[in-house]
């Protein structure tokens, strides 16, 4: 039997960029613009390079519920073979994006080395989503924050701020703060001006 051998992840994202980088020209969002709306049918792939695009459902009594915050990669993935989206994607910064008509992408799927990278970047989605699910399920504040330094290894301010990670972590910013304190004074973390860690 002949082994398959899987370009590790970060190889995988390099692949897709380079890809989009010679099929597609970044696109400046402005903070707070609405790209498509729950009902519309999928045009365009929306990859992001820089800033944060969110997907948002709107429950029946007015709440807000964000279903995926993208900092980098696709946003929506899974209504890109769907006939139309179920959220509404809106950009919650500046953000730069690369826009491609999904005609081009499917045929980009139908070329090898493209499609084993995509497929890879969605398995890492998946796993990623599938700690996220877990990570919520988690009653504590601590254990959120600790589960996902297990996870990721660390938080670095690179990636944005406290405010941020706080809404990944389903916490309000303050409780963050309150248990980034505690967990230093029990000596669970590191805490450096750019990254925190375990210990």
């Amino acid at each position: 039997m002949r082994m398959i051998s899987l370009m590790p992840p970060q190889d995988a994202l390099t692949c897709i960029e380079t890809w989009l980088a010679h099929h597609a020209e970044p696109c400046a969002i402005a903070k707070g613009v609405r790209i498509f709306a729950s009902g519309e049918r999928p045009d365009n792939l929306y990859w992001v390079a820089s800033g944060e695009l969110q997907l948002v459902r709107h429950t029946l009594q007015g709440e807000r519920v964000i279903l995926q915050r993208c900092t980098r990669g696709a946003l929506a993935e899974a209504s890109l073979f769907s006939k139309r989206y179920h959220c509404d994607g809106e950009a919650v910064a500046d953000s730069t994006v690369w826009v491609v008509p999904l005609a081009d992408f499917y045929a980009a799927l139908t070329q090898a080395a493209f499609s084993r990278a995509y497929t890879l970047w969605l398995s890492q989605a998946i796993r990623d989503l599938r700690g996220q699910c877990e990570r919520l399920s988690l009653p504590r504040a601590e254990d959120r924050v600790l589960h996902y330094l297990r996870e990721h290894g660390r938080f670095s301010l690179d990636c944005g701020p406290l405010k941020t990670w706080a809404g990944t972590l389903g916490i309000t910013h303050e409780h963050l703060y309150r248990t980034l304190s505690l967990l230093k004074k029990k000596g669970r973390i590191r805490r450096t001006a750019q990254e925190i860690s375990l210990i």
